[in-house]
C-alpha cells in the first residue's frame, strides 16, 4: 500500500498527515503520532513536533537521555541534540542552546542560510547548524518516525507534498527542497 503524505514544515511546529491511496470519507486522513522525547529519556507520541532543536551542554544530559526508539546521526552533524517537546523545555531554561524559528531564516536574504549561525547566541560552545539543516533534522526526524511505524512503506517511497509558504521567494523555496533532500 501507498499513501499520499503532507508535510508542513513550520516555524512553531511540524506536522504530518497522510492517507491511503485511494481511500475516501471520514477518517481517511490521519495524523502521524510521532515519537518524541518529553523529558530526558522519555519518548511519548505526540501529533506535532515542536519546529525546536536544543544543543545541550556536555554534562547537561546523561548517556542514553537522548535516546529515541531508532539510532540516526544528527543530518547537521551535531553529537548530541534534542528536537521536538524536550528542545522546547530545556530551551526555556537555557534559551542560547536554542534552535527556534528556523524557517524564518530560511526566508531572510540577509544571511547564508547555509552557514551554521543557528542558535543565534554568542556562546562559543554552542555547536551551530545552518537553518537548513535545521529544517533537514525535522524532517528527517519524521522520516525516521513514519519508517519506525511503517518499515514496509518507508517515507522516501511514498508520495508527498511539502508546504512551502507563498510568501517564501524562489531562493527560500530552493532551501526547503534541499532541507527535504538532506532528511
Amino acid at each position: 500500500m501507498t499513501y499520499l503524505v503532507g508535510i508542513d514544515l513550520g516555524t512553531t511546529n511540524t506536522v504530518l498527515a497522510y492517507a491511503a491511496h485511494g481511500r475516501k470519507g471520514p477518517g481517511a486522513i490521519e495524523l502521524l503520532s510521532i515519537d518524541q522525547l518529553v523529558a530526558p529519556g522519555e519518548v511519548a507520541v505526540h501529533p506535532l513536533l515542536p519546529s525546536m532543536r536544543y544543543h545541550p551542554g556536555a554534562d547537561e544530559l546523561a548517556p542514553g537521555e537522548l535516546q529515541l526508539p531508532w539510532n540516526i546521526p544528527d543530518v547537521a552533524g551535531v553529537e548530541q541534540v534534542a528536537l521536538g517537546r524536550l528542545a522546547r523545555a530545556l530551551g526555556a531554561a537555557t534559551p542560547g542552546r536554542l534552535v527556534a524559528s528556523a524557517k524564518s531564516w530560511l526566508s531572510h536574504p540577509g544571511v547564508d542560510r547555509m552557514a551554521p549561525i543557528l542558535p543565534w547566541s554568542l556562546d562559543a560552545d554552542v555547536p551551530k547548524v545552518s537553518p537548513v539543516a535545521a529544517s533537514a533534522s525535522y524532517l528527517a526526524h519524521l522520516r525516521a518516525a513514519w519508517n519506525t511505524r511503517f518499515p514496509k512503506q518507508p517515507l522516501e517511497r511514498q508520495q508527498i507534498v511539502l508546504t512551502v509558504p507563498a510568501s517564501f521567494d524562489e531562493g527560500a523555496r530552493a532551501l526547503t527542497l534541499e532541507a527535504a533532500q538532506q532528511a
